[in-house]
């Protein structure tokens, strides 16, 4: 994707070679609570969005499948005066299901081991007995041990946003390295070739930090393995697609500067709001998802989750998350822009030039007889365009009766992020593979509309040309089939 700012052009040229072709960066994975299961039966059943949307692989951490450092009924293990060794110690029934829900739609689990927060942000008291219950819960997962799902899971994370400090982990730093150690230590007892990560980090870019540094100098230390180093970010202070390939530039420094050449970069969250005051309309929401799926192919980033895709219904916190795809009437613009974009970035990645660094994004893919043209039309609202007066942003979380205060490093403020006015784009595809011949058009928009399908001709040397309106704040599907 070539990126251009022409501020006075409000028509834009697209053009597809769909001769160039590459492979697509594995970004489909989302975090989310599948659907209904024993003693959850509350949940709507998003897999058939997730299905449709080509997910290739789901965060465990949104379930109720925590594993608690505390005695907890609704824990993997909910009393820890019993026996690590007997299956009846275990909890697995909803978990089983959700990792089946998963399985059904073709996708893998990111496992994640994490206590339940917020009832309980306590490190374990006994750091053995601790290990041998995570060697328990994986060989269940990775081995079918208790009667556990037939498809192995090959992929733990352990931890989430200990640097929230109170919110997540209310323990000491060294208490948290050493329950990663005896994490490590569990999963290579079960398997040494699954994959293994961590810890999820909320504030990737505050330096000399407990969770990246520290944390970093604790596993290079010890000789542990971090197949991946995961992290989160969202753009409530800055409303800015690019974001997230800055802070992976960031971070990627950081992991080679610390000897981790071969550890991979996993964006465990993303979205465009996450603080549970923060609001936009559905359609902006919708075409910052849009545009930002098509950025996240050209970061440093090699797996991502969008966060989270299902109704917002958090199970933890008792609230409705505002990063959820669900409108009052079911699933909105943010649900069909999960579908756009996982359609479109499904066979060979296609060569695309035409999108700008304000908003304007465009990605192309052809699958077997379908070439797919994808097209964002995001406006970042007035108030990220304002200058801000530090690149440290302040805020407060409220928990029931609790304010958590929090701050985190921001990246540089772009003056590109405003707006280039586009209104529609000229589409030219060029070498298509069926010259001469008719072929279907298809365009499906943001908004759901899906237009009745039209037949076009493709010129002698394979060329096609079409004029797409991309109103602001909307995504546009064009589909040529042959």
């Amino acid at each position: 994707m070539s990126l251009t700012h022409e501020t006075s052009q409000t028509v834009r040229s697209v053009h597809v070679d769909a001769s160039a072709v590459s492979a697509w960066k594995p970004l489909n994975g989302v975090g989310g609570i599948p659907g209904p299961a024993t003693g959850f039966e509350q949940f709507p059943d998003l897999t058939p969005i997730w299905r449709e949307a080509g997910v290739s692989v789901v965060r465990s951490f949104d379930w109720m499948s925590r594993l608690d450092t505390r005695d907890n009924p609704t824990s993997l293990f909910p009393d820890w005066a019993a026996d690590p060794d007997d299956p009846a110690s275990y909890n697995f029934t909803a978990t089983d299901e959700w990792v089946e829900a998963v399985h059904a739609i073709g996708a893998e689990v990111l496992f994640t081991v994490a206590s339940s927060i917020p009832k309980n942000k306590l490190p374990a008291e006994d750091i053995e007995v601790y290990g041998r219950v995570v060697e328990h819960v994986v060989r269940h997962y990775a081995q079918g041990w208790a009667g556990g799902p037939a498809k192995p899971i090959r992929m733990f994370e352990f931890g989430d946003q200990p640097d929230l400090g109170p919110l997540h982990f209310a323990g000491r730093p060294e208490e948290f390295y050493d329950m990663y150690a005896a994490f490590c230590a569990a999963v290579q007892r079960v398997d040494d070739t699954l994959i293994i990560g961590g810890p999820a980090v909320a504030f990737p870019l505050n330096a000399d930090a407990a969770y990246r540094e520290g944390f970093l100098a604790y596993v290079r230390e010890h000789g542990l393995p971090l197949d991946f180093f995961s992290f989160l970010w969202f753009t409530d202070s800055s409303r800015d697609p690019l974001n997230f390939g800055y802070v992976a530039d960031d971070l990627r420094r950081l992991l080679d500067e610390y000897g981790f050449t071969k550890t991979e970069l996993m964006l465990c969250y993303w979205n465009y709001l996450s603080i549970p005051t923060s609001s936009a309309p559905s359609d902006e929401k919708g075409a910052f998802q849009v545009a930002t799926a098509i950025a996240l192919q050209d970061t440093a980033i090699d797996s991502a989750f969008f966060f989270r895709a299902d109704s917002g219904r958090d199970p933890h916190y008792g609230m409705v998350d505002p990063a959820g795809v669900y409108g009052a009437d079911g699933p909105d613009e943010r649900a069909r822009a999960l579908i756009l974009a996982g359609r479109t970035m499904t066979g060979q990645r296609l060569a695309v030039t035409g999108g700008d660094t304000s908003g304007f994004a465009c990605a192309a893919g052809r699958d077997g007889d379908t070439v797919r043209v994808l097209v964002a039309n995001f406006v970042a609202p007035a108030s990220a365009l304002e200058k801000r007066e530090s690149d440290t942003f302040t805020f407060r979380i409220p928990i029931g009766e609790q304010r958590i205060e929090l701050s985190l490093d921001l990246p540089p403020q772009r003056a590109e992020l405003a707006s280039a006015g586009v209104t529609s784009a000229h589409v030219s595809i060029a070498n298509l593979p069926w010259a001469g011949r008719t072929v279907s058009l298809t365009q499906t928009a943001l908004s759901g509309e899906t237009s009745e399908p039209r037949e076009a001709r493709v010129s002698e040397t394979g060329d096609l040309e079409l004029d797409l309106a991309i109103t602001p704040q909307s995504a546009v599907l064009l589909e040529v089939t042959a």
